[in-house]
């Protein structure tokens, strides 16, 4: 296990705070709703610690320490606009994904964007979770209250309250939901506080049943007036999803190699920030990438002058061995050439709070629905 040095440890973890003060003190702080603070504030709670990470607070932050220190990421002096990066189980795509953040510095952005891809219950545009604070090992993450009225605003986004006990399950888009859940560790590890914006992204068609660019176009736009300097975009998403489960086998032979050359394509278009290219490449190769709608929002919200960079990629056939299902994972950077990195702002945040969590979504409430939380690779704990 990683050893930390007396002074680093403590900047890093207060364990001895009780959980619910934490929670207290966000609210109060005004960091979650920006509206009066409830008697209880509405928690997400983890869904997939234990299982796709730790559920330890010390052995996942050494893990994601670990992680980073392993990672080799070039210095880039221009400010990092957005991240694409997997959230598979971290045994799988852990030391992939943790490259995208280790440029990430304490306090450099007051406030993350996910976009993630729903894996579960299928539902209309973009949904977003109504809660105050997201729950992790590493402690509470509170809502940009300010920033989700904002997308309130246009129809294209809807909120959707977390039920536990008694919902049907076409109605749990959240409560069992990993993808913007697995992106938070990492987050936290490195930036140490900031305010979410959890947006899970569902259908995009529009009512002739087609995906275009100009729908595309429409979500990228509702968002954008949240976005501002200090404002980091993170879309979680892996690439090729190969096997029977996934219901993409173009191929039985060379697999490996297959597989690599589907997401060479797909990594050529990213890197370009070809759009038109990236949608016609979906076409041609009926590739199955579960965030493939959020990048293309993504690629819509770029600034003119981003430079696109691949830091890492590896695929879980590789990291298992087992090729009848293999799920890829690739970490971008995006840095807009026009503007300096941002400075580090450690002095305005808060230490991590590291604390098992008292509950999780199965003990919250019923267990999740056999295959309620969708499928992207074998979960490692």
């Amino acid at each position: 296990m990683f050893s930390f040095k007396r002074r680093k440890r403590k900047y890093y973890m207060q364990k001895n705070v009780p959980i619910v003060l934490v929670l207290v003190l966000f609210l109060l702080g005004g960091a979650a709703s920006g509206a009066p603070a409830r008697e209880t504030p509405l928690i997400r709670w983890p869904a997939v610690a234990g299982v796709n990470y730790s559920s330890d607070p010390e052995t996942l932050l050494s893990t994601l320490v670990n992680f980073r220190m392993q990672a080799d990421v070039p210095e880039i002096n221009n400010r990092l606009v957005a991240i694409i990066a997997s959230p598979g189980p971290y045994g799988l795509a852990g030391k992939t994904t943790a490259h995208a953040f280790k440029s990430l510095q304490p306090g450099q952005y007051g406030r993350v964007v996910i976009l993630a891809p729903g894996h579960g219950p299928g539902f209309e545009n973009c949904s977003i979770p109504a809660v105050d604070i997201f729950l992790t090992p590493l402690g509470p993450v509170p809502l940009d209250g300010a920033a989700i009225r904002t997308l309130m605003y246009s129809p294209l986004f809807q909120m959707h309250q977390i039920r536990y006990d008694g919902a049907k399950p076409h109605e749990r888009l959240h409560e069992y939901e990993f993808a913007i859940e697995s992106m938070l560790p990492y987050l936290q590890e490195r930036l140490l506080e900031f305010k979410l914006v959890p947006v899970l992204v569902g259908d995009l068609r529009d009512p002739q049943g087609k995906t275009t660019e100009n729908t595309m176009a429409a979500f990228a736009n509702a968002i954008k007036p949240i976005v501002d300097e200090r404002t980091l975009i993170v879309v979680a998403s892996s690439i090729t999803h190969y096997g029977e489960e996934y219901k993409n086998t173009p191929f039985t032979e060379n697999i490996e190699d297959n597989i690599a050359h589907l997401d060479r394509q797909a990594f050529e278009e990213i890197l370009s920030l070809n759009l038109t290219g990236f949608r016609a490449y979906l076409k041609r190769s009926k590739n199955v990438i579960d965030g493939q709608d959020c990048i293309q929002i993504l690629m819509q919200m770029l600034p003119p002058h981003t430079q696109a960079r691949l830091l890492a990629y590896t695929t879980s056939g590789a990291v298992s061995g087992n090729w009848k299902s293999s799920v890829s994972y690739g970490s971008f950077v995006f840095h807009d050439l026009d503007a300096p990195a941002l400075s580090a702002r450690p002095d305005q945040v808060r230490p991590l709070i590291l604390r098992k969590p008292e509950k999780t979504a199965a003990s919250a409430g019923e267990a999740p629905p056999a295959g309620g939380q969708g499928k992207t690779d074998t979960a490692v704990p």
